[in-house]
């Protein structure tokens, strides 16, 4: 797509990090779609033309939809019609239909009135609960929980369902090779630490794609050879962590406020937003019955997985509920609200 559309960097400025790209597709300068945008609604839906995805990327911005959401629920909508539970036009490997069926979604029309309720809403009212790939009624971001079972967890427990920016685990896990992703041992610790320091990122207001430049420049972690890193990761990620370099952020915080926060604090506040947004869920109703996967990624395994590997989630749901300090509900125990100096009656709870 670079060389095709003789791409250029478009992103904020000053960045050092440049994720975003503009180039000349058919005559028109467009944002290039980015990576969950040709995951959802390329490869996702069978289709490998990037000049389509581009388009329906185009909708998506002048109609204010997520192309993650859009992406999963089109999908849904597509195996709905093969097993007969939603009549559409759509089909996997086919672009017919799909840029009329956006608009009829951000329009509320015909099957797009449903369909703009997500694929939660739709697979209770018709069927296919199974394979539709959302959590808590948020579509899944296209990086598969089966290859990295630290982001299975955090897809389950994340407080606003399957989203891949409330915490990032697969980057450690895939890209970077610092734990062994087949395995639920220190993923429940790993998953804690990366959500309370996100939390506090994100209330920083800064660019969440700063984390791991900032995380992992430690000399400690930069030259420590990657093996020795994994053993320590996969075995202790708890104790791992701790070497894990933060003060950057509470020192924006301090130089912008001239108030001091060490890095314990600044932990710990993230931790408290979590705990808080938690409470709220569960103040909702929402409980471990929520913590879960779609059926087909705890039930079907991966074509290329030859050992044909599953997600543990309940042995690491488990582990994640005892270091939160919820109880076998998921629900945040008393004493976890005190430490937090979180008043149950101030939210009407």
């Amino acid at each position: 797509m670079a060389e095709r559309f003789k791409t250029s960097y478009s992103t904020c400025k000053p960045c050092t990090i440049l994720c975003g790209h503009k180039g000349n597709i058919n005559g028109e300068i467009r944002q290039i779609p980015e990576y969950e945008t040709i995951g959802l609604m390329g490869s996702n839906l069978e289709i490998f033309d990037p000049v389509k995805i581009s388009d329906w990327n185009e909708i998506c911005s002048l109609m204010g939809m997520d192309t993650i959401t859009a992406g999963g629920t089109l999908a849904w909508a597509m195996e709905a019609g093969e097993k007969g539970l939603f009549k559409t036009d759509l089909k996997f490997g086919s672009t017919d239909g799909v840029s009329e069926m956006l608009k009829d979604i951000a329009l509320l029309k015909g099957a797009g009135k449903d369909l703009a309720m997500g694929s939660k809403f739709c697979a209770k009212k018709y069927g296919g609960e199974d394979f539709a790939i959302q959590v808590k009624g948020m579509e899944m971001p296209a990086y598969d929980p089966r290859g990295s079972f630290g982001q299975g967890l955090a897809y389950a427990v994340a407080n606003r369902g399957a989203c891949h920016v409330a915490n990032s685990v697969f980057a450690l896990e895939v890209y970077m090779d610092l734990i062994e992703p087949y395995t639920y041992r220190s993923k429940a610790s790993l998953v804690k630490f990366q959500e309370d320091v996100i939390s506090s990122v994100n209330s920083l207001q800064t660019c969440l794609f700063t984390a791991f430049p900032y995380q992992l420049e430690t000399p400690l972690l930069k030259f420590s050879p990657k093996f020795v890193l994994k053993i320590l990761m996969t075995a202790m990620a708890a104790v791992a962590v701790r070497f894990i370099d933060i003060s950057l952020w509470p020192e924006f915080w301090s130089s912008i406020t001239g108030q001091r926060m060490g890095i314990t604090s600044f932990i710990r506040a993230g931790e408290r937003i979590q705990v808080l947004e938690r409470l709220m869920n569960t103040n909702e109703g929402i409980s471990r019955k929520d913590d879960t996967l779609p059926a087909r990624l705890l039930t079907e395994t991966r074509k290329c997985d030859t050992k044909e590997r599953a997600i543990p989630l309940e042995k690491m749901l488990n582990r994640y509920y005892m270091v939160r300090g919820y109880d076998k509900n998921g629900i945040p125990k008393p004493r976890t609200l005190k430490k937090l100096k979180i008043k149950k009656a101030a939210l009407g709870v």
